[in-house]
């Protein structure tokens, strides 16, 4: 059995060396235990008000795009500098840390993969952040809670008023195992500290807080924590509040895909082919590459090895398609004919040449693909730049698919080739009923 475990990113903005009446639960001593912070101590936090705060969080398939916009105020008649520290938690990657007497620390926030591209803003100009890692006993089972801090200083005229922007990427919280050819994923969690607002002065003023599918269905998408706040606008959900006292009892979780379930379903090393059921909230869909494919070009072989559309149905790392064109590829295209058509309720890629990833970064890969089901159902899809297994729902359309094109609008450019690969493609399928489930092996 293997297993993986991905981290939570710290979310919001700061602690504070005191208990505060209003209800945010922050104090020094300790960083193992909901509401505790420690090793870091922001400075004249409580001079400064928010009065207004929009968090808009973009919900993809591997992470969110994170973005809030704050209007802070000087509630003083003196001139303030704030020190304050942006919560970075996770739960380590072992490889990265570095030995300080008999514990362990992350050595610094470049390497950072659950708070990445953290971007601060006042009053429209960048501020610097800088790290400053928590320290944690190794005989400890897990490392969680607060990984460190990302640490920037504002200065306030009296009363005066300043906007302020956060933006980053967070991965989700998650772990996953797999015994031989049968495996689980935990649901993918985003969480962010709402109540850690209650370190500045007074209330929150106003505030809205949108959560968007973007790559994901929207029926994924989840608010576990805080209850009865959010209300459905289209495909977001959203919380609109005023003078709110933030606590724990605000801070979110939400779950961004349901926690799965994967059992093989069928593999033959004849054709190369392999597919699984999936299992999600009980309901059942099968993975599969039973089509027939073409391609716009293909690039021609390389000695034995060839680099033909029909790669992509084994979806495995060791063979993979290349279009054969001019250019970078966009504007070349695959065709999928599944043999027996059924609706298709997602599709799932490994983009690039996945066999390494030296092989990875030399070729292009997809960015933005056109997908066209039937000639008569259009959207488009943006891929992330990695060479994990990519995930797309598809949404109101119902009707048996019998011809699926995937278009190539714009690519991740190769550091060595032009080549734009694909590693594999599978269809999502529903299932009517739970089907016969092999045993691992």
């Amino acid at each position: 059995m293997k297993t993986r475990e991905l981290a939570v990113s710290g979310l919001l903005i700061v602690s504070a060396p005191l208990l505060h009446a209003n209800g945010g639960g922050y104090f020094r001593g300790g960083v193992e235990h909901a509401g505790d912070v420690a090793g870091f101590e922001p400075k004249a936090t409580e001079n400064i008000r928010i009065l207004d705060e929009k968090l808009t969080v973009s919900l993809g398939p591997k992470e969110a795009d994170v973005e809030v916009r704050y209007l802070m105020r000087n509630e003083t008649d003196k001139k303030v500098k704030v020190r304050f520290g942006f919560p970075v938690e996770e739960s380590f990657n072992r490889d990265l840390m570095e030995t300080v007497g008999d514990e362990k620390k992350l050595p610094d926030g470049k390497k950072l993969a659950y708070c990445r591209n953290y971007q601060i803003t006042a009053a429209g100009k960048t501020i610097k952040a800088t790290w400053q890692g928590e320290v944690r006993n190794t005989r400890s089972p897990q490392f969680k809670g607060v990984a460190g801090w990302l640490i920037s200083e504002i200065t306030f005229a009296a009363n005066e008023e300043i906007p302020v922007m956060i933006r980053f990427q967070s991965a989700y919280s998650l772990t996953e195992w797999s015994v031989s050819d049968n495996g689980s994923r935990s649901a993918a969690m985003f969480r962010y500290r709402l109540s850690s607002a209650a370190c500045w002065a007074g209330t929150i003023g106003s505030g809205k807080i949108v959560l968007k599918p973007d790559g994901i269905s929207p029926d994924w998408l989840k608010v576990l924590k805080p209850v009865n706040r959010f209300k459905k606008d289209g495909a977001n959900w959203v919380w609109n509040f005023e003078n709110l006292e933030p606590t724990l009892a605000d801070d979110l979780d939400v779950e961004a895909k349901s926690a799965e379930n994967f059992y093989l379903a069928d593999q033959n090393p004849e054709q190369g082919t392999y597919s699984e059921y999936i299992e999600r909230n009980d309901k059942w869909t099968m993975a599969h590459s039973n089509y027939h494919v073409k391609a716009s070009s293909t690039l021609p072989p390389d000695g034995d090895f060839k680099y033909d559309a029909e790669n992509i149905r084994r979806f495995w790392t060791d063979d993979w398609w290349c279009e054969g064109a001019k250019g970078p590829g966009i504007g070349e295209w695959l065709e999928l004919q599944p043999i027996v058509p059924k609706p298709i309720t997602a599709i799932s890629m490994h983009p690039g040449c996945g066999k390494s990833d030296a092989l990875f970064e030399a070729n292009a890969r997809p960015r933005k693909v056109l997908v066209e089901l039937n000639g008569d159902h259009r959207f488009t899809v943006e891929v992330p730049n990695s060479k994990e297994e990519f995930e797309f729902p598809v949404s109101n359309y119902t009707k048996p698919v019998k011809k699926l094109r995937l278009t190539f609008q714009e690519v991740w450019p190769g550091k060595r080739f032009e080549d734009l690969c694909i590693s594999g493609v599978r269809l999502h399928v529903r299932l009517d009923k739970k089907p016969k489930i092999q045993q691992a092996r």
